[in-house]
């Protein structure tokens, strides 16, 4: 099966078309909301983006801890340094 090249661009052209347009409405209808729609949008968005999100998996979490453990105990060594030598910075 092959595809139409010249049917493809003109589908992906008139997408593109509609893409802007949409952006463009959105844009425009933005400055007429008020502050509690708007953050009722961001807020909606929000949890739609957690629940699409994928939940990491077991060796994900701990991966992520072990390295959250690494960088303050660098961090610990570092403040340590920091005193013993006097600086400030």
């Amino acid at each position: 099966m092959t595809l139409d090249k010249a049917l493809y661009q003109q589908a992906y052209r008139s997408y593109r078309q509609w893409n802007e347009a949409e952006a463009a409405s959105r844009a425009r209808d933005a400055a007429m909301l008020t502050s509690v729609e708007a953050w009722r949008r961001y807020a909606a968005l929000v949890e739609f983006c957690w629940r699409l999100s994928p939940q990491p998996s077991q060796h994900q979490r701990e991966e992520k801890l072990a390295a959250l453990d690494r960088y303050y105990a660098a961090v610990k060594r570092l403040e340590k340094r920091r005193r013993a030598s006097g600086t400030s910075a």
